[in-house]
C-alpha cells in the first residue's frame, strides 16, 4: 500500500475509533460506502481520489496533524459517473476555465465593470427536500411556465434568468484537443457542468453535452438548473499527487435529479398514464423522455406495481 494512503487510512481509522463511530456511521456522516470503508481499513483496496478528498475533509486539522493535505483547485458542478476519472476532471476544469475568459471577455467588450469570476464555495450543510417539498416545487415551476397538466417540456427551450447554456459542439472557444476529448474521449462519463461567473452565484453558464442523445439531455440541463435554483452546494475539485478528484453530495444530486424528472414527467398526468395502462415507451415518446425516466418517475411515486399490473390476493388457508 502506498506511503500516503497508509497514513490516510491509519488516521482515519484513528480519529474513528476516537470520536466512538462505526463504519456504518462514518459512511453516512462522509458519503463513502460503507463497503469501500470496511475493505480499505482492511488493507485490501485502496481510496479512490473521490473518496480521498472526502476523508480528508473529515479529518480537517487531524490530517495535517498527520502530515496529509490536498491542494483545492476549483468549484464548480458537474453531472458526471460518480467515479469519473482523473483526467475527465482535468480536461472539465480546463473547460472552466474557457468559460469563465469567454464570460469575461464579453463583459469587457460590453464596456462594464468586470465581474470577479473567482468561484467560492458554499459550506451551509445541505438541506434534503422532502418528497411533498419536491413534487410542490416542480408543479409550481411548471405553472410559471403556464403549462397544462398534462403538456410536455421541452427543457432545451427553457430561458433562465442569469444562466447562459453552452452546447460543447457549438463551442468555438474550447482548444481543439480539449474539446476532442470531451466530445470523443470521455463523452461518456459527464453529462454537463455549471460554472459559476460570479461570486454570489447570480450569474452561470451550463456546459451541456450534447453528444448524447436528446432525452438524456433534456433531463440533464433541467437537473443543472435546479442545482443552481435550489442554491446547492459545488463540487469541490482537489489535486492529490498530481491526480484529480471531486466530493459528490448524494442528497443534493437525489433531489436535483428528481425534481428534473419530476418537471418533465408530471404527477397528475403520469398517474393517469399508469390508470389509462400506457407503457413506459408510450409514455416517453408523449413527454420527450426516456423509458428508463419514466420507470424512474412511476416507481418514486409508488405506482410501479399497477404499472406492470402485479394483483394480490388472500389465500383461503
Amino acid at each position: 500500500m502506498k506511503n500516503f494512503e497508509t497514513h490516510l487510512i491509519n488516521a482515519v481509522k484513528k480519529k474513528r475509533e476516537a470520536e466512538g463511530l462505526s463504519l456504518r456511521a462514518l459512511s453516512s456522516v462522509i458519503g463513502v460506502s460503507f463497503s469501500t470503508l470496511a475493505r480499505i481499513e482492511r488493507g485490501e483496496g485502496l481510496p479512490d481520489n473521490n473518496s480521498k478528498i472526502r476523508l480528508l475533509e473529515w479529518l480537517g486539522e487531524s490530517a495535517e496533524e498527520a502530515g496529509l493535505k490536498f491542494d483545492n483547485v476549483a468549484f464548480v458542478h458537474f453531472r458526471a459517473a460518480k467515479n469519473v476519472r482523473s483526467s475527465t476532471i482535468q480536461a472539465l476544469l480546463r473547460a472552466a476555465d474557457s468559460i469563465r475568459r469567454e464570460a469575461l471577455a464579453e463583459v469587457s467588450e460590453a464596456d462594464e465593470e468586470p465581474t470577479n469570476l473567482k468561484s467560492t464555495s458554499n459550506d451551509d450543510e445541505p438541506v434534503a427536500l422532502s418528497k411533498e417539498e419536491l413534487e410542490g416545487a416542480a408543479e409550481d415551476f411548471r405553472k410559471d411556465l403556464d403549462l397544462a397538466p398534462d403538456e410536455p417540456l421541452d427543457s432545451l427551450k427553457l430561458n433562465i434568468e442569469g444562466v447562459q447554456v453552452h452546447r460543447l459542439t457549438q463551442t468555438n472557444y474550447l482548444e481543439t484537443s480539449l474539446a476532442r476529448k470531451l466530445q470523443m474521449g470521455s463523452f461518456d462519463e459527464w453529462s454537463a457542468m455549471s460554472v459559476p461567473l460570479d461570486v454570489i452565484g447570480d450569474k452561470w453558464a451550463v456546459l451541456l453535452n450534447d453528444c448524447h442523445k436528446i432525452e438524456r439531455q433534456r433531463v440533464t440541463v433541467l437537473e443543472e438548473y435546479w442545482h443552481i435554483l435550489l442554491g446547492h452546494k459545488l463540487t469541490k475539485i482537489a489535486r492529490i499527487a498530481e491526480a484529480y478528484g471531486r466530493t459528490y453530495d448524494k442528497a443534493e444530486e437525489h433531489d436535483a435529479y428528481y425534481l428534473a424528472a419530476a418537471t418533465l414527467l408530471p404527477k397528475a398526468a403520469i398517474i393517469e398514464a399508469v390508470k389509462a395502462k400506457k407503457g413506459s415507451a408510450e409514455i416517453a415518446l408523449r413527454f420527450g423522455t426516456s423509458t428508463e425516466l419514466v420507470d424512474y418517475r412511476i416507481k418514486r411515486l409508488g405506482l410501479w406495481r399497477d404499472h406492470v399490473g402485479k394483483k394480490v390476493a388472500l389465500t383461503s388457508e
